[in-house]
């Protein structure tokens, strides 16, 4: 998937994240480990991820990057200025751990 697709699905999950439904049943996501996943592999997996869980994922970055830098203010217009650059800076630097990536363009 091209990375400007990938942007946005991640656009469209982070807005549709506080408006979608539950669903009955569906495929449970596998884990994501966060500490060792790279830039390449967490659009790897955000690319075959639905709406709803690319934005849970966002979500969680979200809530990690809040507990580093003590940020307590939940800015739904920042949550996808935010999944915008993650998802630019990740697609050129595939090597990069996410979590490294995500305080460079979070926090930084």
């Amino acid at each position: 998937m091209k990375r400007s697709s990938v942007v946005a699905a991640l656009c469209l999950a982070a807005s549709l994240l506080a408006s979608a439904p539950v669903t009955a049943k569906k495929a449970q996501m596998q884990n994501i480990d966060f500490g060792s996943i790279t830039c390449g592999a967490f659009l790897k997996e955000l690319s075959t991820a639905t709406a709803e869980d690319a934005g849970v994922v966002l979500m969680w970055i979200d809530g990690y990057l809040s507990g580093v830098s003590g940020d307590t203010e939940l800015d739904w217009k920042n949550l996808e200025t935010f999944s915008q650059e993650l998802v630019e800076h990740c697609g050129n630097n595939a090597n990069e751990k996410v979590l490294d990536a995500a305080k460079k363009v979070g926090i930084e």
